[in-house]
């Protein structure tokens, strides 16, 4: 059966299986081998789909190997503030500008000066046309296009007037005399008129009637000798309204002078107050009263609670004969009315609901208000107070303080009335001061926001009563005084006005006059001061003159911007053992 079905493989062929066999035991060997090492040598890769593999491949973790250490850097310094008015910033840059122009004077010494080439002909200017030759500039300027005067006029003949004679030896005066005396004086004087024994008597000889009746008859009508001189002492004689339209004052109002000899100088330091004097006063000028509220932020709802009450009380002291307007301001102005509004229960019901509506928000632009208070309109006969209450502290628009003081009082020249009114230990009382101060005002600084309607009604008080307004004053010619302040408050029947001076030890003496406004009219009042029977002010009258004269310094410091006026505000303080005022808002 083997036989038949199938053939038994000899030789060769019957090795190839086992062949076969060896090669794929060792084939198998070798991957099992390849797998293990990539087993062991690779991180697992897990077996995903292809979408779900991560978009990055995670790194290797870094391991410090050392660890270096960074200087510290210099911290941030605040440059200092740049001030125009302050010659010390430009101290660098002179040096840096001479050298420069030196270096450009001496370049331009070395080079070379190369003469240019003469000039080439000018080109020939074309020819002119037919239509331009027969074109004469002359006769078109010089026609006459309107005749003022007719042709004839000039064909008439040129008359002259014969010249006038002149008789030499002929009187000045002549008096009246008849025409028959002239003539004979006349024909003695033709034929020879340059002989000296005519003279002008002959004519006054011939007059009718005689001169000397009508020198009798003048004196017989003249006055007695008396009365001539009576009448000349007449024509000397002056009244008040002669020599000025200023009324005098004085009657109404009285000076107390207080005085401080200071030991450690040949110097005398006093005090003027006036005020009214007695129950006889000066008329009361009506007023337009102006209240000006800050509604910032920074005034906080709390010390803006305190200014709405003082509000209110103000508004209660105001006459009928006053105008009336409020602004409030944060970042725009926003006046209450559009123009001046009479005092009445109308109004001032407006004016308190206004007021109830102020409410702290935004920031501060203080410069835009005082802008807008010089363009309301101001009558000259009615003076114009404005009441400022701030915390002076703004935050956009014009912020320094010396500029607005500066800007301000340039623009307003004394004509509208100032007054400040602030509280807190955030009060910026040296831009509060110095406005009031240079524009005819003052300013009420309080320690505590709780006094603020006290300060409030203060103001309203000692401003309700103007008298006289615009005032000027001057002291005598022979007095070495120096007195501040400059420019002086209106003058109110319940504040006085003050005045403070220094003079040599030895004066004894010196004339005040006030000149001020009183409506259309202009009054005025003279003192007679008497120093050395004035009462004793004690030393807080040469810190008040110190005082006082440091605000006039800064004011020129604020103009000129010059370091010596600040030297001077250094060293009279040091002199003087006064304080500079304002901390860190002294323009320093």
């Amino acid at each position: 059966m083997a036989a038949i079905g199938r053939q038994i493989p000899t030789g060769r062929e019957a090795r190839q299986p086992w062949l076969r066999a060896g090669l794929f035991a060792a084939t198998l060997a070798v991957s099992l081998a390849l797998h293990a090492v990539l087993l062991f040598q690779f991180p697992v890769i897990p077996m995903r789909r292809p979408g779900a593999w991560p978009s990055t491949v995670p790194r290797r973790p870094l391991v410090m190997g050392e660890v270096r250490p960074v200087p510290d850097l210099a911290g941030f310094l605040q440059p200092e503030k740049f001030r125009p008015e302050n010659p010390e910033a430009f101290a660098e840059v002179a040096p840096l500008q001479e050298e420069l122009l030196e270096n450009l004077r001496a370049g331009a010494e070395e080079l070379e000066f190369t003469p240019p080439p003469p000039a080439e002909a000018a080109v020939p200017p074309p020819a002119s046309s037919a239509a331009a030759a027969s074109l004469d500039l002359r006769q078109e300027i010089l026609q006459i296009e309107h005749k003022a005067a007719a042709d004839e006029l000039a064909a008439l003949p040129r008359r002259i007037e014969p010249a006038l004679a002149r008789r030499s030896g002929a009187p000045d005066i002549s008096l009246p005399a008849d025409e028959a005396a002239i003539a004979a004086a006349a024909a003695a004087a033709g034929d020879r008129p340059g002989d000296a024994s005519i003279r002008p008597l002959d004519v006054l000889s011939a007059a009718q009637p005689p001169a000397a009746a009508m020198l009798a008859a003048a004196d017989r009508n003249a006055p007695a000798e008396a009365e001539r001189q009576a009448a000349q002492g007449r024509m000397l004689d002056e009244t008040i309204a002669d020599v000025t339209d200023v009324e005098p004052i004085e009657r109404f109002l009285s000076v107390a002078v207080s005085t401080y000899k200071a030991a450690s100088e040949n110097a005398l330091y006093f005090e003027l107050a006036i005020s009214r004097a007695g129950v006889e006063a000066l008329p009361v000028l009506p007023k337009d009263v102006l209240l000006v509220q800050d509604s910032s932020e920074s005034i906080t709802r709390t010390k803006l609670d305190f200014f709405k009450a003082g509000l209110i009380e103000y508004l209660r002291t105001l006459t009928t004969a006053d105008r009336l307007n409020l602004m409030r301001y944060s970042e725009s102005p926003e006046l209450c009315f559009k123009d001046w509004q009479p005092v009445t229960a109308d109004t001032l019901q407006a004016a308190a609901q206004f007021v109830e509506e102020l409410r702290a928000r935004g920031q501060t632009d203080l410069f835009s208000p005082l802008q807008q208070v010089l363009r309301i309109p101001r009558r000259p006969d009615r003076p114009m107070v404005v009441v400022l209450m701030t915390d002076g502290r703004p935050t956009m628009g014009t912020i320094d303080s010396s500029d607005i003081i500066a800007r301000f009082s340039k623009a307003n020249q004394g004509k509208v009335s100032i007054f400040t009114v602030g509280a807190g230990d955030r009060v910026n009382t040296f831009l509060l001061d110095l406005l009031g101060h240079n524009n005819r005002g003052g300013s009420w600084i309080m320690p505590l926001r709780e006094q603020i309607p006290d300060a409030v009604r203060r103001a309203a008080r000692e401003l309700s009563r103007p008298v006289l307004a615009n005032l000027a004053y001057r002291f005598s010619s022979d007095s070495a005084a120096e007195v501040y302040p400059r420019t002086l408050t209106h003058l109110y029947l319940d504040r006085p006005l003050r005045l403070v001076g220094r003079c040599p030890a030895d004066q004894k003496s010196a004339v005040l006059q006030i000149v001020g406004e009183s409506g259309p009219a202009k009054r005025d009042m003279v003192f007679a001061i008497d120093l050395e029977e004035a009462e004793d002010g004690g030393e807080g009258l040469r810190r008040e003159w110190v005082a006082q004269k440091i605000y006039k310094l800064i004011n020129d410091h604020l103009t000129s911007g010059r370091d010596d006026t600040l030297r001077e505000i250094r060293d009279l303080s040091i002199r003087h053992n006064v304080p500079l005022p304002y901390g860190a808002d002294f323009p320093l």
